[in-house]
């Protein structure tokens, strides 16, 4: 929903009218936006097996509001608050606890962005929480099913635990596995972002996540070639620790994704976390997918390698299908399927399988 100041002055302003003083036309442009994502979601690690409703973690249930104005000749100004309000995530919902939040008994209530910047011919400035620099840098993904199978597939019962052979639940879990490693999300920070230079950006910030500093860049690519192309690289340094016991973790990765005129789509994420804590490791991930797009529907095939990221010699793949249908632009329903294997030393643990049905209305 987009609207002016000015068509607010009208409404409001015999409330406001004081002495004779009227509210006067800033010509500030406001929109109020949000979404709600929800979904059936069914989890089977071979000992136990639930259906869940849950919020689909891919692209959680959230709401904002963001306004923007130029304040002087070649220079806008803008804010943006958003929150996010989730009942039962997708990836942290468990058998023992399949309600599951901060708030109340189910619910997470969390900012995502208390944002504001400055923007010209010279390019933009971001100043408070928000996304970092390298942000999503290793999930492009133009196959039309990111909330089926996206780039991190255990967004989908990424907290249900492995079992053993003999039934047992290990610590392990998907989202301990086979992560994405997708840098460091959004946190406090300031970032710079260029103007366009023949389809290529670049950004840099740095920030304060936690008691931790963080220092990120990216390079990101929108371009044609036989359909669209977009491809991105990214780099993190996570200073997490204390000066007595500094534990730097660094990250870099990117991804790939190129959707032919036919609409058959091919896309590549790949990152790897140094990791300084003991044993210091590579954590890597690696994420190939096929997809097919053709009218409002949208299929793909995936498949993912997590290695050494909860400990050295941990190996972990992942499988997955997905749909998405999108009868009109702000309304999707989709559905996915996944199975979840890991090697541990001494043999491999039983598979879990999540499955997903559900839809995301924007607004």
């Amino acid at each position: 929903m987009e609207f002016r100041k000015s068509h607010l002055a009208a409404a409001v302003g015999a409330a406001l009218l004081v002495g004779g003083t009227a509210v006067q036309a800033q010509n500030l442009q406001v929109q109020l936006y949000g979404q709600v994502n929800r979904a059936l979601m069914f989890a089977d690690n071979e000992v136990q097996s639930k259906w869940f409703h849950v919020d689909g973690q891919p692209s959680s249930t959230r709401f904002g509001i963001m306004g923007t104005s130029q304040i002087a000749p070649g220079l806008r100004a803008g804010a943006r608050i958003e929150s996010e309000m989730k009942s039962n995530p997708s990836d942290l919902v468990t058998f023992a606890a399949p309600s599951t939040g901060a708030v109340g008994t189910n619910v997470l209530f969390a900012e995502r962005w208390l944002d504001l910047s400055f923007e010209g011919a010279w390019g933009k400035i971001n100043v408070g929480q928000g996304s970092g620099a390298a942000d999503d840098a290793s999930t492009i993904d133009l196959s039309g099913t990111g909330l089926a199978n996206g780039s991190c597939l255990c967004d989908w019962g990424g907290a249900i635990p492995f079992t053993t052979s003999a039934g047992a639940a290990t610590a392990l879990t998907p989202a301990t596995v086979i992560n994405n490693n997708d840098f460091e999300s959004r946190y406090d920070r300031a970032m710079y972002t260029t103007p366009v230079f023949g389809g290529f950006r670049v950004q840099a910030g740095f920030g304060q996540k936690g008691t931790g500093e963080v220092t990120e860049a990216s390079i990101w690519y929108s371009g044609k070639l036989a359909g669209e192309l977009q491809a991105a690289i990214g780099w993190s340094l996570d200073r997490t620790g204390s000066a007595a016991t500094p534990d730097h973790n660094e990250t870099i990765g990117g991804s790939i994704s190129w959707l032919h005129t036919s609409g058959l789509n091919l896309t590549y994420n790949y990152t790897s976390a140094q990791l300084t804590v003991s044993p210091s490791r590579d954590a890597t991930y690696h994420f190939m997918k096929v997809g097919y797009k053709t009218g409002q529907h949208a299929f793909s095939v995936a498949y993912a390698m997590g290695d050494d990221q909860p400990a050295a010699g941990v190996e972990a793949t992942a499988i997955a299908l997905g749909y998405t249908w999108t009868p009109i632009r702000w309304a999707e329903i989709y559905a996915g399927y996944i199975i979840y294997s890991v090697d541990v030393a001494g043999g491999s643990l039983n598979d879990i399988t999540a499955a997903n049905i559900g839809s995301r209305i924007r607004f």
